[in-house]
């Protein structure tokens, strides 16, 4: 089974392409990219089976239970489409539990009208843009009604924009959304290497420990020309 994973920065919404047949030795490989995708809290999960093949009846029970866990862990919607007339029939078994969509514009139509929490704003590697980033999180803060975690979001976007700025030097876009049970603050630059987590002094080292300290979850995630680093505050 192979599987690519596609994440679209206007929208917030990861496709997740699974490629195959869809055997007992496959699920782990598919259980892991749906889990991965939706950690990172996206907008959405858009799960692609068209490409998929059911070869041997009575595998589709871990996908949806897949999925499902996926959405109940992370509060993130997960739609599953494409799939063909047969795992389509199977699958409509699992209705309580999955959300299957005829075609990809459907679950894009889905996923935007589910979660309409996303905001990005792009900035420059200028010392002052970091305050812009703490504005940008107020205002999404103040819109969703999350005052109570408005200070710690703006302490992680201050030091991920602070690391943005002065190490990657590239423009940055801040990413926020509140999909479900977290609030997921980001920052996606275009340098490739990875933050490091220092031993702290007074002067400098305390931001990943900050972040870290403030957060439920913390992650990066390679992307082509860069990377986007990722805290989850819970709501």
């Amino acid at each position: 089974m192979k599987t690519v994973t596609l994440r679209d920065m206007e929208t917030g919404i990861i496709t997740v392409r699974l490629s195959g047949d869809l055997t007992r030795t496959t699920l782990t490989t598919i259980r892991s990219a749906i889990g991965k995708a939706a950690a990172e809290c996206p907008a959405a999960v858009l799960v692609d089976l068209s490409e998929v093949r059911q070869t041997t009846p009575g595998h589709l029970t871990p996908l949806a239970t897949a999925s499902y866990k996926a959405r109940e862990m992370w509060g993130v919607p997960v739609l599953l489409y494409g799939a063909d007339p047969e795992i389509a029939r199977d699958l409509a078994a699992y209705r309580s539990f999955v959300v299957l969509a005829g075609s990809r514009e459907q679950a894009l139509e889905a996923g935007r009208s589910t979660v309409p929490r996303w905001m990005r704003r792009c900035l420059t590697p200028l010392p002052s843009q970091a305050r812009a980033a703490r504005v940008f999180i107020d205002e999404a803060c103040r819109s969703w009604g999350l005052m109570a975690r408005c200070d710690d979001a703006r302490l992680v976007v201050t030091e991920l924009a602070a690391n943005a700025i002065r190490h990657a030097r590239t423009e940055f876009d801040v990413f926020v959304s509140c999909p479900g049970r977290y609030l997921r603050v980001a920052v996606r630059d275009g340098s490739p290497a990875m933050p490091r987590a220092v031993v702290p002094t007074i002067e400098s080292g305390r931001g990943l420990h900050l972040i870290e300290a403030v957060s439920t979850h913390t992650g990066v995630t390679r992307i082509p020309g860069g990377k986007i680093v990722w805290a989850l505050l819970r709501v």
